[in-house]
């Protein structure tokens, strides 16, 4: 039976990577300023942002605050002291981690093929560490399909029933491009890094970063968010007016499962600048992305500003 749910969503992935593909659309301007505004407060309010901002310029805040409601039931508004769920910005957090394995010896180097660590891994000999960073692996992603059976059929999954879906869906349809010839946005890169993580440090993914991340910079804020937002202290998230519901956080795992605070995030961003990496580690982390026509590719889960 299990077999049977893994093939099924397998193959619903790569439908899912064509559809996504196609549906993408080109009206990225709907957040861009048409007009002239005297500072970011304003241009924030006109657009209705929800959230919390800091925007800084060489150590003066222009902006610190909130905008909107973090909690509609009890009249909660935003504000900078929240915790909110950061989403994909936890893929910054999952490079750090592969780049103190590094540091560690237990990688050799980023262009290490996956089958130097899993050699039963389908074309692990073709993608290597920094393809899965850069989304350059050709691997389809997997959230879309896996979200959707677990919201179907009341399903709970674990992070290694997902991998061994990852893996099925390339057995049965093959990568979708060549590894390095392309970039594709895909989770299956990170959610692949953070079991690597575990895999070579025998922790868990949340304890290494603790112990090489959150502990070091003093993010007191900064962990695996729960699968409900609970309490005063976190922001609660909304869609089309309606608060979203439970969501099974390691699904998104070491793609997405980080929360934290603005005042956290500033400490990281800090960090990223000064002298967290060496300059050769910067190097790879913030490597200029390959040319690709109509897509802001990134680096090693950085996006350049343009």
């Amino acid at each position: 039976m299990m077999a049977t749910l893994r093939k099924k969503i397998a193959l619903f992935i790569t439908v899912a990577f064509i559809v996504a593909i196609s549906a993408c659309s080109d009206d990225t301007n709907s957040l861009q300023p048409n007009q002239t505004y005297s500072s970011a407060e304003e241009y924030l309010e006109e657009i209705g942002f929800t959230g919390s901002v800091l925007v800084r310029k060489e150590g003066t805040d222009l902006v610190r605050r909130g905008f909107g409601m973090a909690d509609k039931a009890n009249s909660i508004p935003n504000n900078p002291s929240l915790i909110y769920r950061i989403g994909s910005v936890t893929k910054s957090f999952t490079v750090a981690a592969i780049m103190n394995l590094k540091r560690d010896g237990l990688i050799e180097n980023l262009d290490q093929p996956l089958s130097d660590f899993d050699d039963e891994f389908p074309h692990g000999d073709q993608i290597t560490i920094r393809h899965l960073m850069t989304h350059h692996s050709g691997i389809p992603d997997y959230v879309g399909p896996v979200e959707a059976y677990a919201q179907e059929n009341n399903h709970y999954f674990d992070t290694e029933e997902i991998f061994e879906i990852i893996i099925e869906s390339i057995e049965e349809e093959g990568l979708e491009f060549t590894p390095g010839e392309f970039f594709s946005y895909s989770n299956s890169n990170y959610l692949i890094l953070g079991l690597l993580v575990e895999k070579l440090t025998g922790k868990t993914y949340q304890e290494y970063l603790q112990e090489r991340v959150y502990k070091p910079l003093n993010l007191l804020n900064t962990a695996k968010g729960p699968d409900m937002i609970e309490g005063l202290e976190r922001a609660k998230g909304y869609k089309q007016g309606l608060e979203v519901g439970v969501y099974q956080m390691q699904i998104a795992y070491s793609a997405g499962e980080i929360e934290s605070t603005i005042g956290d995030l500033e400490k990281w961003g800090d960090a990223m600048i000064s002298d967290y990496y060496t300059e050769e580690e910067k190097q790879s982390v913030f490597a200029l992305p390959i040319e690709q026509n109509g897509v802001n590719a990134p680096g090693a889960a950085w996006y350049p500003i343009n």
